[in-house]
């Protein structure tokens, strides 16, 4: 244990897709023709993290980029990491081995063009590498990726919850989970992040961060904006939208209380060496 978790520089993400780009609502052809509110959902996460001096990683699909330039070239003019979330939100496990290479490139290029820089990092969609970790992360870095943050440790996974480097030269930044009787629990994002209570998260990512582990917060762009669009449908709607209005305050809230950078910063990658931190 340590005392100062002050000195523990944890990693904040955001995922920019579609709010029907979801697994609730990815099937549906006819909500991708709804209107968007996604530039003015990124344009509210950049004032506030501008509001708190704080700097992000946003995992953005190849999609927004291609429809939307001018918003990624935003994220980038205002000094956040600009990383892959893929092509189109498929699921991986949904893809063919030459679909996900080729997802991985076309992803990372789009990116590139837009902020001319190539992105480090990779998120999959709806983190939907279930099995074969080796082989997607080799894959991963032989596209040309430094890092990937996809691999959930949740319940009785034997996945590593400190980021580590991976056979094939790839850094892993694992989503967060808290243990309790030796079960692993998601909290720091998503679905949980919205229904949780602040002083919950706050004293989860304290216990992650006395043991000298840095916790990754991710939330969605979707999270921000002001309304669930209408027509989603009242089941669907109070699963992705319960509480949805509380991610902003709980984002606020925690970068407040504790440290952030982007997640290549927190790996250290523009200053290395590459991390291993154990198995826990």
């Amino acid at each position: 244990m340590i005392k100062d978790i002050s000195s523990v520089v944890n990693a904040l993400s955001i995922d920019v897709e579609e709010w029907f780009d979801t697994v609730l609502f990815s099937d549906d052809a006819a909500f991708g023709a709804r209107q968007s509110g996604l530039p003015a959902d990124v344009s509210r996460i950049l004032a506030m993290l501008d509001g708190m001096a704080v700097k992000a990683t946003f995992f953005i699909l190849g999609s927004v980029a291609r429809k939307y330039p001018d918003t990624v070239k935003s994220i980038a003019a205002a000094g956040h990491e600009v990383a892959s979330h893929g092509g189109t939100h498929k699921s991986v496990f949904r893809m063919s081995t030459a679909e996900f290479k080729k997802d991985l490139s076309d992803s990372r290029t789009a990116l590139e063009k837009l902020t001319g820089k190539a992105p480090l990092g990779y998120r999959a969609p709806t983190f939907s590498i279930l099995k074969n970790e080796s082989f997607y992360l080799a894959a991963i870095r032989e596209a040309g990726y430094s890092y990937d943050s996809s691999l959930y440790p949740v319940f009785l996974s034997r996945r590593r919850r400190a980021p580590y480097t991976d056979a094939s030269g790839l850094m892993e930044f694992p989503p967060s989970v808290f243990s309790f009787s030796g079960v692993k629990f998601p909290f720091l994002g998503g679905t949980f992040l919205r229904l949780m209570p602040k002083n919950f998260l706050a004293s989860r990512l304290a216990g992650l961060n006395s043991m000298g582990l840095p916790g990754i917060l991710y939330c969605h762009s979707w999270e921000f904006g002001e309304i669930a669009p209408a027509g989603t449908g009242l089941t669907k709607e109070l699963i992705q939208y319960s509480n949805v209005a509380s991610v902003a305050k709980k984002v606020n809230y925690l970068a407040r209380s504790f440290k952030f950078s982007p997640v290549r910063e927190v790996l250290g990658l523009s200053r290395c060496p590459k991390p291993n931190m154990g198995i826990l």
